[in-house]
C-alpha cells in the first residue's frame, strides 16, 4: 500500500481538527469525554506532516488548532510530554507562529511548562514586540503540622500499578486447570479508594491505552541505549513511523501497526492500604468497599475494550492486530504467572 500523498495527509489533519476545534468551545463534560480521542487523532495527523511544513502551512483553522492544544495542555498535565511534541512540529513555522501571536485570547501560560521558554522566543522571531503575561503567583502555603515519619500517598479514586511483560496468564478453573494468556504487553493491578468516581474510569483507560508503556522488541533489548536507535543511528523513528527494536511505544499504536499486544488486568486491593497509628500493621480503610470496586473494575475493563477497540480502527485500519485483554475477578483467587525482560515498572495514581 502506498504512503499517502501530502494533499491526503492534510485532509486528514483538516478533518481531525474539524472535530477538535469545536470541542475547545464546549462545556466541561463535553470537553471531559472528547478531548483525549480528538488529541490522540490530532496529533498523529500532525506527526505524519511533521517534515511536510509547506504543507501544514496550508491548514486554514490554525487558531482552532492553538485554542485546542492550548486547553489540552492545561487540562491534561499528564501528556505533556505529546503535547510538546506537536508544539514543535508547529514551531517549525513562521506562519503557525505567527497566527499564535496574532490571537489575543491565548496564554502562554497554558502550554507545558517546559516548553515556555523556547516557545516564547520563536514567537519573538516573528513577532519581536511579543510580550507573554506574567504567570500568576502561587499560592502562599498553607501551614501544617509536622509529617508522620511514614506518610502515605493516597488515591483520590485509584491506584495502578503496570508492569511490562514478555508473557503472563492467570489460572480461571483451578479444578481443570485452565489457564488464559497474553504474549507481550502489560500486566495492570488497580484499586479503587473509597469514594471513588465512575466518570474517572475512561480517563485512566484511555492514558494507559495512549501512554508509552509497552515495546514491540525482543526479549532482553528493551531500555539499551543501542535498541532506540533507527537504522540512520539516530534518536527517533524511522520513516514508517514504527517504534524501533527496544523502544517504548503505547498499546494503541502498536496494535495498529500490526505488534500483537496483551493487557492482563487484576484487581489489587492492597494498593489502597495504609499504615496504622502505630506504623506497624496495615490498615484498608480507605479503599472501596468490595461491591463498589467490583463495579468500578468490571467498568474499568469494559473501558480499556471499547476504548482500544475505538482506538484500533474496529477492524477498519488495514493490518492491525486487535488488542487481547484478559482479566481476574475480585473474588477469584490470583494464581497468575508472568515473565518479563526486565522491572519495567510504573505507578499512577488517579
Amino acid at each position: 500500500m502506498a504512503d499517502p500523498t501530502p494533499e491526503e495527509r492534510l485532509e486528514r489533519l483538516t478533518t481531525a481538527l474539524s472535530v477538535a476545534s469545536p470541542l475547545s468551545k464546549e462545556s466541561g463534560a463535553k470537553w471531559e469525554a472528547g478531548c483525549e480521542g480528538a488529541f490522540t487523532d490530532f496529533r498523529l495527523r500532525c506527526v505524519h506532516l511533521r517534515r511536510e511544513r509547506a504543507t501544514l502551512d496550508l491548514v486554514q483553522d490554525k487558531n482552532g488548532a492553538w485554542h485546542f492544544i492550548s486547553r489540552f495542555s492545561r487540562s491534561r498535565p499528564f501528556m505533556h510530554d505529546r503535547c510538546i511534541e506537536v508544539l514543535k512540529i508547529f514551531m517549525q513555522s513562521d506562519l503557525w507562529m505567527q497566527a499564535y501571536a496574532d490571537d489575543p485570547d491565548l496564554n502562554i501560560n497554558d502550554l507545558p511548562p517546559g516548553i515556555i521558554a523556547e516557545f516564547t522566543k520563536r514567537v519573538k522571531e516573528v513577532r519581536p514586540d511579543f510580550e507573554p503575561p506574567q504567570a500568576p503567583p502561587p499560592p502562599e502555603p498553607i501551614p501544617s503540622a509536622p509529617p508522620d515519619p511514614v506518610t502515605t500517598m493516597r488515591p483520590s479514586n485509584c491506584a495502578v500499578v503496570v508492569q511490562r511483560c514478555s508473557s503472563a496468564k492467570i489460572l480461571v478453573d483451578e479444578r481443570a486447570q485452565t489457564w488464559e494468556q497474553i504474549g507481550r504487553g502489560l500486566v495492570i493491578f488497580v484499586s479503587f479508594a473509597k469514594g471513588a468516581k465512575e466518570d474517572v474510569v475512561p480517563h485512566a483507560a484511555r492514558f494507559l491505552l495512549t501512554a508509552k508503556l509497552s515495546t514491540r522488541d525482543r526479549p532482553g533489548s528493551a531500555g539499551s541505549p543501542q535498541a532506540s536507535l533507527n537504522r540512520s543511528g539516530s534518536l527517533g523513528r524511522t520513516g514508517s513511523q514504527r517504534a524501533a527494536p527496544g523502544e517504548a511505544e503505547s498499546i494503541a499504536t502498536l496494535c495498529r501497526q500490526g505488534a500483537e499486544q496483551g493487557l492482563l488486568v487484576l484487581p489489587q486491593e492492597t494498593l489502597c492500604s495504609e499504615l496504622d497509628k502505630d506504623n506497624i500493621g496495615l490498615q484498608y480503610e480507605h479503599a472501596c468497599p468490595r461491591n463498589n470496586a467490583e463495579a468500578l473494575f468490571d467498568a474499568f475493563v469494559n473501558a480499556l475494550r471499547t476504548i482500544s477497540a475505538e482506538m484500533v480502527g474496529n477492524g477498519r485500519v488495514v493490518g492491525a492486530k486487535e488488542l487481547k485483554i484478559i482479566s481476574g475477578g475480585s473474588s477469584a483467587s490470583q494464581n497468575m504467572e508472568m515473565t518479563s525482560a526486565g522491572p519495567f515498572m510504573h505507578a499512577f495514581n488517579f
